[in-house]
């Protein structure tokens, strides 16, 4: 999955990866359409951060769907 794909899922926007992970927006962008290609330090500290974000989010789900289980029953 690509960078813009994975920030999509993560629910992010080019701006907040780009300070997280201090990253000049201009070229998240660039590299997310594959204009140019970041440093790999730099794609990897990207990718961790997005998928950090994206785990995030699923244990949230997962939290919400139990809570709802067990008010069902």
């Amino acid at each position: 999955m690509g960078l813009k794909e994975l920030r999509i899922v993560a629910g992010l926007t080019q701006c907040d990866v780009a300070k997280q992970c201090g990253v000049d927006r201009s070229r998240l962008s660039l590299a997310e359409n594959e204009y140019s290609k970041l440093r790999p330090e730099e794609e990897a500290t990207v990718r961790n951060a997005l998928l950090r974000h994206i785990e995030a989010k699923a244990a949230q789900f997962k939290g919400v769907l139990s809570a709802k289980e067990a008010i069902a029953v």
